[in-house]
């Protein structure tokens, strides 16, 4: 009972879904499909089980920062308080600037309510008025005219990075440097906790 595509009968009483070409999935397709479909709609959402066990991981052979051992044992310290609040930093030693450009991800949306506020998907950023990593005149310390959701995510990350003795630069609400630690040695190294 093939019939071509462009001439398919749908028998009267077939439930709506798939009338509307919605197929139900059995087993791992839909744990695929979910994962796909995350990806798609936004590619750093979907967490693999390595990326969730809070390892901090250098993603170049190099040690890109100074005193990487000791910058290392803080954001390990950081990472351990943010995950336990449902969120995930992102850190990536800027050589340039002397400091590290910093991103946090939401990945328990119920958690993370009890310590930041605005929007907050699973896999998605916090919302800080400007991406992270991005220069621009907003992301600066003295930039004003923004929602209290984002004032209150601001100087809760001020907070947890000076817990952690990382002083927040001027430039920008992403910006930090250890307190005490030199100019990084060399090219820009990515220092992803998850």
């Amino acid at each position: 009972m093939h019939q071509p595509a462009t001439h398919a009968t749908i028998p009267h009483g077939t439930p709506a879904r798939h009338r509307a070409g919605i197929v139900p999935m059995h087993g791992g397709a839909l744990v695929v499909a979910l994962l796909l479909a995350a990806c798609a709609q936004s590619p750093h959402a979907a967490v693999t089980p390595q990326q969730a066990t809070g390892a901090v991981a250098l993603a170049a052979p190099q040690m890109g920062c100074a005193d990487a051992e000791a910058e290392r044992a803080a954001l390990n310290a950081l990472e351990r308080d943010l995950r336990s609040q449902g969120l995930a930093l992102t850190a990536t030693c800027q050589a340039a600037s002397g400091g590290w450009a910093v991103r946090v991800r939401v990945m328990d949306g119920m958690k993370a309510s009890q310590v930041v506020r605005g929007p907050l998907a699973d896999g998605h950023d916090v919302d800080m008025g400007t991406p992270a990593g991005v220069e621009a005149a907003d992301a600066a310390l003295a930039a004003t005219g923004f929602s209290p959701d984002v004032e209150h995510n601001r100087q809760w990350l001020q907070a947890q990075m000076a817990r952690h003795q990382f002083n927040n630069l001027p430039d920008a609400w992403w910006h930090f440097a250890r307190r005490g630690a030199g100019v990084p040695s060399s090219a820009d190294t990515d220092l992803a906790i998850r």
